[in-house]
């Protein structure tokens, strides 16, 4: 059963798209599509005190890349969790996620780095992962320096976030990379497989939700325009030949949520390949659920759920 407060906010966001009344330029269509995205800052709520952000750069394949790090007060020397948006990899920010993010930083005593990587369908497929595994090394590297603990450095990501996160880690690993390696990973509904003809379930029996087929149709094109690639494990991580010895995960799912079976799938393979993975699925909730504190009491939960993984 849908959770109230999730319908709140289903109700909230159909509201603020309207109603198309005629064709929209490509160009209209992606502002429209941005501006929604930018608009789930509306749910998050205040953001906690006792957490500061400081805005940096490390190196990357196109350029500088943009870094927002916010620290825990408190934490003589915190963890370090390396974050990436959600947003279909066409649309969000740091601004989008600084709430959340502080909320997270204050509920699990981490350093997070929120990695501004660049978005499709100005840089597609493979400029987002290539930009979240450089920033990534760069920020292993550095883990020290910016005072936090070089051993213990995890990476997370909600949505197409936690995509990227899953990339991440598979490139990490099959590089054997000198510069160390994550200790875990944050998935928090994820997308794992863009192929067009997937036919999960829950893809097909959910619409009038925070996304819907057609829309996660429309973002996967612009993230990933050759068909060819979405069959590929750098767009599509549930397809990688092999996900043994990865970091150890948390996959968290929501019960409304198109994606739910694609990332409850990239779980049971984690666990037949032997990996130690904690499971959740959120009953009634919701896409989205991390930047919704504002409207949903759940968001909290969700937090606690992070915090006692990384602890």
């Amino acid at each position: 059963m849908l959770d109230p407060q999730a319908k709140a906010v289903l109700d909230d966001l159909a509201r603020k798209a309207g109603v198309q009344v005629a064709p929209e330029s490509a160009a209209r269509k992606l502002a429209k599509a941005r501006a929604m995205t930018g608009a789930m800052a509306d749910y998050s709520g205040a953001p906690p005190e006792g957490v500061s952000a400081q805005d940096l750069t490390v190196p990357g394949p196109g350029g500088a890349i943009g870094v927002r790090l916010y620290r825990p007060q408190g934490v003589a020397v915190p963890t370090l969790l390396v974050w990436y948006h959600g947003g279909g990899a066409m649309a969000g920010s740091l601004d989008g996620h600084d709430v959340p993010l502080r909320q997270l930083a204050a509920a699990t005593g981490r350093a997070i780095a929120s990695v501004d990587y660049r978005l499709a369908p100005e840089h597609p497929h493979p400029a987002p992962q290539d930009d979240c595994l450089a920033a990534t090394r760069a920020l292993l590297a550095r883990a020290a320096d910016l005072g936090c603990d070089p051993a213990r450095v995890a990476i997370g990501g909600d949505s197409i976030g936690g995509l990227l996160a899953a990339v991440v880690a598979l490139a990490l690993r099959d590089a054997g990379d000198a510069g160390g390696a994550p200790e875990a990973m944050v998935l928090l509904y994820p997308n794992t497989d863009l192929r067009p003809d997937r036919r999960w379930p829950s893809l097909a029996g959910e619409s009038g939700h925070v996304m819907t087929r057609r829309s996660l149709a429309y973002e996967n094109d612009l993230f990933v325009p050759a068909i060819a690639d979405r069959h590929t494990p750098s767009a599509s991580p549930l397809l990688a030949p092999d996900v043994s010895r990865l970091p150890r995960a948390l996959v968290v799912t929501c019960e409304h949520d198109p994606l739910r079976d694609e990332g409850e799938a990239f779980a049971a393979r984690l666990v037949v390949a032997g990996g130690r993975v904690t499971q959740r699925r959120e009953a009634g909730m919701i896409h989205g659920l991390l930047q919704m504190d504002g409207w949903i009491d759940r968001a909290a939960d969700l937090r606690r759920t992070v915090a006692d993984f990384l602890a």
